[in-house]
Parts: structure tokens; sequence; C-alpha cells
């Protein structure tokens, strides 16, 4: 426990931080000079009790009147308060990490009580009537129990999965293959081992949890929410969003919008199951206003982290810290395969204090070593696309920018077979199309399909090729592509062996030169016999892993009381742009900026963007200097 005067000192540090915009600037000349404080008023005692009851300190004082204090000497003690501590990051490396813990704690408690109170009602309930309703609104054992049985498709358990679900650990660490039933394990997890607490299913990307939305959460019976930054966006297109997009919260007054947008941030309190991206949850340590938002959701849910692999350095250290840091609450981490000395961090983390890891728990033995894969040399595979398309089947040929995909579909021989573009760079509902596009036509049986696609493929394509085409590209990319080939594949239906073709790029970006050298060793390794899902993570889990300049600083838990807010992941360059076409829609609110938003590589050197008009935070190109096409996405003009 905490002394007396070092507890109160900690509170201070916290009523402080938990305004986000602390420290102030001076207040402006015409703003009220005095402000009156009611010491006299009922719920003012009321407060105090509660806070002396909770710390066990005595009776607080009775005052009889109100005192009015002058904004001035407030900034002032203020400033006066932001000069002694020099520099917050010094000042908490005194701090114990109980102590630490204990301000993020109260600090994000704060800022949610805050923005509760500035909301004041939800309809015709007071907000405290709301958030004790709220609170109530958990998962039934039958709704989870649906899931599962969604999942299964008509199958019966596997053992693996039973093991998922029984193991008691706290944290639970499950590497299995794809389409090995992972995620139902994870909901009969929840089910088992964290009955009756929210659930939030934690993906990487945007893509990735919208189709696990989709696939498992799609139904009114089950009170699920879609979390992202997209997710009105995606809601609707699934057609369960608000039909109209000039909605009446979009015309209200600066203000009004920032209690609206605060609202949704705390919808998750009352939410059930979250179907959600990982920034949701881990963006809390680094002081992402929807993690702190979630805060009292995320303290009573249980988590499941899917497809660690893919997180970059920044990401997985945040993961890490997380999982030592928030202690009271049942992790399931999952992927298909993670590196050895990143599983080695995790353990390491949780030996550190005095807990141990459940698992490794691995998939289903007959799938993971059933044989799927075999390696085909050539440089250009022009005349084995054809033939494979010539047979009714599906080639899928994945390249690493967006500049290569464009360029490869402009080929005059892809051009006569009128294959699918898929990117990143198209405007959200057009990319949203051309996603839909791709799966429905490799979901035709007995049809040929063709698609040409980036890194988008990797993880939020559920989709089976019959040959795959695919740049040289970092191991776990590699190991990620090659999950989209002969994905069916299932023991003892003779599938047979699908092929993959490798083509080394002009050049190495976007990824670094070693990580392509160490994927060229790696395929070396792999020879040319057949290939199983568990040959690929056993040539993986042993390479090392690079030392890198990962982030070990998280402002929430070390930043004392700064409410600064730092990046998750590591950051690529680039800008959010609207086309001109787009730009009166989505001043006029006729459409929502993420609809029609562009994510794009900055312009070449000598454009002066940062002077360009900007809408909804994305800058507006002057007419002529982009090129766009709803089925081949945005490109500069050269």
């Amino acid at each position: 426990m905490l002394g007396n005067n070092r507890a109160v000192e900690l509170v201070l540090w916290a009523i402080a931080g938990h305004h986000r915009k602390f420290p102030p600037t001076a207040p402006p000349e015409d703003c009220n000079s005095e402000m009156i404080v009611y010491l006299s008023h009922p719920d003012f005692h009321n407060t105090l009790t509660l806070g002396t009851h909770e710390l066990s300190l005595p009776d607080p004082p009775r005052f009889e009147s109100d005192r009015k204090l002058k904004l001035t000497r407030i900034n002032s003690s203020l400033r006066e308060f932001e000069d002694a501590q020099e520099d917050a990051e010094v000042l908490m490396e005194a701090a114990t990490d109980e102590e630490k813990r204990y301000v993020a704690v109260l600090k994000a408690c704060l800022i949610c009580a805050d923005v509760a109170g500035s909301i004041g009602r939800r309809g015709s309930q007071s907000m405290d009537e709301w958030i004790t309703q709220a609170f109530k609104c958990l998962p039934r054992p039958q709704q989870l129990e649906s899931v599962v049985h969604k999942g299964l498709k008509g199958s019966e358990l596997r053992p693996f999965q039973i093991q998922v679900a029984e193991t008691t650990n706290r944290v639970v660490f499950v590497q299995a293959g794809c389409g090995s039933g992972k995620t139902s394990a994870a909901y009969l997890w929840a089910a088992q081992q964290a009955p009756g607490q929210r659930l939030f299913f934690c993906y990487p990307t945007t893509g990735t949890a919208t189709e696990g939305f989709r696939d498992y959460l799609l139904d009114p019976s089950l009170d699920a929410e879609l979390i992202h930054g997209r997710a009105e966006v995606d809601m609707e297109i699934l057609g369960l969003g608000d039909d109209e997009p000039g909605r009446e919260e979009d015309t209200k007054s600066g203000q009004g919008k920032a209690i609206e947008d605060s609202a949704g941030a705390m919808q998750q309190w009352s939410t059930p199951l979250v179907s959600c991206t990982v920034d949701t949850v881990l963006g809390l340590v680094q002081n992402h206003r929807r993690g702190i938002y979630a805060w009292p959701s995320i303290a009573g849910a249980a988590l499941v982290f899917d497809e660690i692999h893919s997180y970059d350095d920044n990401l997985f250290s945040a993961l890490v810290r997380f999982l030592t840091d928030v202690r009271g609450v049942r992790c399931l981490l999952m992927t298909a395969s993670l590196p050895e000395p990143r599983l080695q961090t995790i353990r390491a983390a949780l030996d550190g204090i005095g807990e141990t890891l459940g698992g490794p728990i691995d998939g289903p033995e007959d799938l993971q070593l059933l044989k799927r894969y075999r390696r085909e040399y050539n440089d250009s595979p022009w005349d084995r696309v054809e033939n494979v398309l010539s047979e009714r089947k599906k080639v899928l040929w994945v390249v690493n920018t967006v500049a290569e995909a464009m360029s490869l579909a402009e080929h005059p021989r892809a051009k006569k077979l009128r294959p699918t573009l898929y990117h990143s760079r198209f405007r959200y509902i057009d990319r949203v199309a051309r996603h839909r596009d791709v799966i429905e036509a490799f979901a035709k049986a007995d049809a040929p399909a063709f698609a040409i696609t980036t890194q988008v493929a990797e993880m939020s394509l559920d989709l089976s090729a019959d040959l795959l085409i695919t740049h040289l590209a970092p191991i776990p990319a590699l190991i990620q592509r090659l999950g989209r080939l002969n994905r069916r594949a299932r023991p003892g239906r003779n599938d047979g062996i699908r092929p993959f073709i490798i083509i080394k790029p002009d050049g190495h970006l976007p990824y670094a030169q070693d990580q392509l050298q160490e994927a060229s060793a790696w395929l070396a390794s792999l020879g040319d016999e057949e290939l199983s899902q568990a040959d690929l993570a056993a040539h993986w889990i042993a390479q090392p892993v690079p030392s890198s300049d990962r982030v070990d600083h998280f402002v929430w838990l070390d930043g004392g009381f700064v409410t600064e807010t730092r990046p998750l992941r590591i950051a690529s360059p680039g800008i959010d742009i609207i086309l001109q076409a787009d730009r009166v829609a989505v001043e006029s609110r006729q459409r929502r900026s993420e609809e029609v938003r562009i994510p794009m590589p900055p312009p070449r050197t000598g454009l002066n963007w940062r002077a360009w008009d900007e809408v909804a935070f994305c800058r507006v190109p002057p007419e002529g200097l982009i090129t766009y096409d709803e089925r081949k996405g945005a490109e500069w003009k050269r």
C-alpha cells in the first residue's frame, strides 16, 4: 500500500494530467478573470466523503461558503507546477512500478469520468443510470456458444480447441496454421475462462477486423460491435449502418460533434462482444483517445490478440508491456507461427512478474503436416498463368508495391486476362468493392479467377488459389501469402499440391534489403520438396530476430501527468488525400471523409503539399496532379 502522503502526491499528478491539454497556456485576455468554487455545495462534501472513505482518511471538513479564485493565479500556480517537474520522464524514473500503474489507471478513470460528465445524458437516461446499465451488458454463455458453433460449421471440436479452452493461465499462446479453427477456439476459451466478461477480439488491420466481424459476429442477437477508424463505413456496406450519410450529429456545432465522438468512443462500455483493431486496446499505452475511453471496459474484459506475428517492433513491445502491467486481464495470443526470440521475450516478461505462459498450444497435427505447396522456378510465368486459368482455376499474383501492381496490370498479356487489381490506394468505398470482387471471383466453383494484389492479400483475403506468384518479401509476409495457396486443403481429401513461384523484385522497398536476404536464405532451407505449414514455421521460428530500436517508453505508464499521444506503430511516410471530385460531398456532409479518403505516398519533390487545402484532416490536391480510376486506383501524374 502507498503511504498517505505519497498517495496524495500521485493523486495530484493524475488530477493535473487527466486533462489532455495540460499544462495550459495563459488564459486569453477576454476570459473571465474569476471562477467560483462551490465548496458549500452538498455534492462537493459528498465527493470529499467518498474520497476519504476510500483512502481511510478522517472525516472531511465542511465549508460554509463558496470561494472565488482568480484564473491568473490558478494559471500561475500551474505553470509553477510544470516548471517544478522539469521533466516528467525523469520524475517517473524514481517512481515504483506500482506507483506508475496507479497514476496511469487513475488518470484514465478521471478522463472517462470527465467525458461521461460532459455528455450528461444518453437518450432518456442520466449518465449515471446509463453507466450502471452499460456495465451489466455482458456476453451470455449461449451467445459465445453460438459463435463457436457458427465457426465449426457442423464439425466436431478438435482436441487443440478443447485444450485452448481448458488452459487456465492468465496469458495463453496458440500457434496454429491458417484454417485450423483458431478463432472458434478463442471464443470457446472466452466462454470457459472468462465467463460473463466482455470480449475484445483484436485484429492487426481494419480489414481483418471487419472480416472477423462479418464471419463470426454479424448477428443482431449477439449485440456485437465493430470498432476501428472506418467501422461506420464498413457497417453500412454490411447493411447495418445508418441509411442517411448526412446524420443529425454531423450538422451540430464543433462542441456537439466532440460530445458525439466521445459518446461513440464510450459505446464499448455497453458492448458485450467487440471486433476491433489492436490499436483500440494497445493504443491505451500511448495515450490514444479511443484506448483511454475504452479503459473501463478493457479492465473488465478478456482479450484476444490475433496474428501477433505481423506486429512491428513497436507494436510488439507495446503488447509485452501491456501483458506485464495490466495484470488483471486474461489474454489469448494467436498466430500461425512466431520466431522463437519473440516467444522467449513474452515468456521472460511474464516470468518477471511471477507468471507462466500457457502454451504454446499447437494446431491440429494432421493439418499442420499436410503437404500443400511446392516451389516452381519461372522468371516470366505468363504461360503458366494462362494454363492455370484455361483449366478454370485460380491465380493470385502478389507484388510488393502499388506502383508495381498497377504496372503489372497494364502488361499486354495481363490486359487480355482482365485481372482484378486490388491494393490500398483506392477511395475506401472502391477498395471495399475491389475486395469483394476478389473474394467473389475466387469463391465461384469451376470458374477461372485472376487477381493482382499487394500486401493487402496477406491477412484480410480469405481465398484459396491454385497458383501463387509472389515477389520475394520478408519471411512472415511470404508465410502469410502462402496461406492463400491451397488454403482449403484437408486431410483425406486428396486436394493435391499447389505451386508457388518467387520473383525477385527490382528493388527492396518497402522492405529492408537484409529482410529480403534473410527470406532468400529461408527459401533455400525449404528446398524443392513438397511443403506443409509446419515446414514453413519450423524453418522460420529458428531465424534470429535482428536487434532494433524498438520503443520502450509508453506515456500512459511512464509519463506521469503527461497526456501527450505518441505513435503506437512504426510510421511510414505518406499523406491522406481527398479528390477534388469528392470535396463538395465531404464538405456538405453528403459523404463521410472515411468513404473517399485515399492513402498516398508523398508527391514528388517540389510540390508543397502542406500548402494545399485541407478537408476533414486530408489534403486536397489541385486538379491535374492525380490520376484516378475506380478499378485501377490512384497515382501521381508523372
